[in-house]
């Protein structure tokens, strides 16, 4: 060791001019050596900190709910957002500087956790309730008056009537293609009788733009409200069919065979369709 040592002191001898540069090279690599091991240091620290915390049951979710919340008392578990308030014989038991409290502010953070997971499903559980109060409502309106709540109002010559029906809360049960019901599925239109063909004139009194999106914007913020009003412009007999162009109720005679399989909203009667291939 001594020779080795000597060796290395007369090859540094031997630079000269050189050694300050060599010597201030060693002195970087150990301090990017030291920082190094700090480094090592400081994540095996913050990953032992992360596992006593996943121990304790923290998650992102817990973290979340604890936000700024403040242990208040060491010996109930009281903090400054509750659940918990502190009822301790002799007052809160605050705790010290070093007291860690993590334990304390989950557990808290999960009974309010709880709480409102309750709350939830019962205002859902208050929300179906009242649906199905709607739908029974509705459903006794119809056996009482099966020909449906009609105005008095005709359309054109004498071929449609407008039919308005009230939507309870929740999902309508019918697809729109332009202005037109395309599609009658399972939920609130089968129930309420509503047919495919009919054509959405009015949401809740307002007269909307004979367009999908128009309708379902004007529906979406009407929803918000509550029970939703739709009046239809709907044929008095079968048989007859909508022109999206004209926007008239016509007999089945009066559209080609092709037209009628596109389906509401997009077939056109014979007339509007020769004026549609006119070019200009």
């Amino acid at each position: 060791k001594h020779r080795a040592s000597v060796c290395q002191d007369l090859s540094i001898a031997r630079l000269g001019p050189f050694r300050p540069y060599l010597v201030a090279d060693m002195s970087r690599a150990a301090t990017a050596q030291a920082a190094k091991k700090d480094q090592k240091a400081a994540i095996a620290e913050k990953n032992a900190e992360k596992e006593r915390l996943a121990a304790l049951g923290m998650t992102k979710t817990i973290k979340q709910a604890i936000g700024d919340d403040k242990l208040l008392c060491t010996q109930c578990g009281a903090t400054s957002q509750g659940p918990t308030l502190c009822e301790c014989p002799g007052g809160v038991r605050r705790p010290g500087p070093e007291y860690d409290g993590v334990a304390e502010l989950i557990a808290a953070a999960k009974l309010r956790m709880a709480s409102q997971s309750a709350e939830v499903r019962k205002a859902g559980a208050a929300h179906q309730d009242a649906i199905r109060s709607q739908r029974t409502k509705a459903k006794e309106a119809r056996e009482l008056n099966p020909h449906g709540d009609l105005e008095a109002e005709f359309q054109g010559d004498d071929i449609e009537v407008r039919q308005v029906v009230e939507f309870p809360v929740g999902k309508l049960g019918f697809d729109i293609e332009k202005n037109a019901i395309s599609k009658v599925g399972e939920g609130n239109a089968e129930e309420l009788g509503v047919k495919k063909g009919w054509v959405v004139l009015k949401v809740n009194d307002d007269t909307v733009e004979p367009t999908k999106k128009a309708i379902i914007k004007a529906t979406a913020t009407c929803m918000k409200a509550g029970p939703v009003k739709f009046t239809f412009r709907v044929p008095i007999m079968d048989g007859y069919h909508h022109c999206a162009l004209c926007d008239k109720f016509l007999e089945a005679d009066a559209f080609e065979e092709s037209q009628l399989e596109h389906g509401p909203g997009k077939q056109f009667c014979s007339g509007c369709e020769d004026f549609a291939d006119v070019e200009f």
